[in-house]
């Protein structure tokens, strides 16, 4: 059988989407690949494709009924998790959202979270990254792995969460670059991290340009080099995180 074409942080995705399970669930499916991907690929005998516009859902409904895969792949118009039912899904896909996004619907989805069987959670937030960790962590979710991928120019992370205490991050690195992407030595997270390293660089030399060139009777002077000074100091915490995950990483 003919398969969809995934990109490579979707391909990504799929790949941590826990086997030997019987129900997904995936929260925002636009035209519904994945879910369809995750039927002809064998790995769920069934697929809850749920998005929050009626036109995306749509198409996927057609793309499903290409493949014949009707009877697999339910679809439901839902705002995040209300449509769906506890313990209804054993694994829970949301991916292609801000961290932020993410999060609400995570919270907002309490009702599933904290039912008797909790579902896996395979998310792929585009920003607020170390928000969602913190989240998971909160709630009592175990990050067990995850993945990063650099794809047209940007990188992303894909993460899978287990219900479950897990041990403590004691470092704010553990949390804004992935305990496991560090302790994996991560060739992607290697890249990411001298990119970003450089990119900080750069900000850095052009912020003590600034202070150097500034006017210091000015009272406007004096604001703004307060504030450059505030954003020197946070940048340079920045940059010190950034080179512990990356001492870690090349270890």
């Amino acid at each position: 059988m003919k398969r969809p074409v995934l990109s490579k942080r979707m391909e990504a995705v799929m790949g941590l989407v826990p086997r030997n399970i019987s129900v997904v669930c995936d929260v925002g499916c636009d035209h519904a690949y994945v879910p369809i991907r995750l039927i002809t690929d064998g790995i769920a005998d069934k697929v809850i494709a749920m998005d929050v516009r009626s036109g995306p859902l749509e198409i996927a409904r057609s793309n499903i009924r290409e493949y014949g895969l009707e009877e697999a792949i339910d679809t439901r118009l839902s705002d995040g998790l209300t449509k769906l039912l506890p313990m209804e899904a054993e694994a829970i896909v949301i991916a292609g959202m801000g961290g932020l996004l993410v999060k609400r619907i995570l919270e907002e989805g309490s009702h599933i979270l904290h039912s008797d069987k909790p579902p896996f959670l395979v998310l792929q937030p585009q920003s607020d990254i170390d928000k969602v960790r913190h989240f998971l962590y909160e709630r009592s979710y175990h990050i067990v792995k995850e993945a990063m991928v650099f794809e047209d120019g940007k990188y992303y992370t894909v993460i899978l969460a287990h219900p479950g205490e897990e041990t403590p991050y004691a470092l704010e690195e553990d949390f804004i670059y992935g305990r496991c992407n560090i302790e994996n030595h991560d060739r992607v997270l290697l890249e990411y991290l001298k990119k970003e390293y450089s990119i900080y660089q750069g900000i850095l030399a052009r912020l003590d340009e600034a202070l150097s060139t500034e006017d210091p009777e000015s009272r406007d002077s004096v604001n703004m080099e307060s504030k450059t000074e505030m954003r020197l100091d946070e940048l340079k915490e920045q940059m010190k995180i950034n080179r512990a995950a990356y001492e870690r990483c090349i270890v």
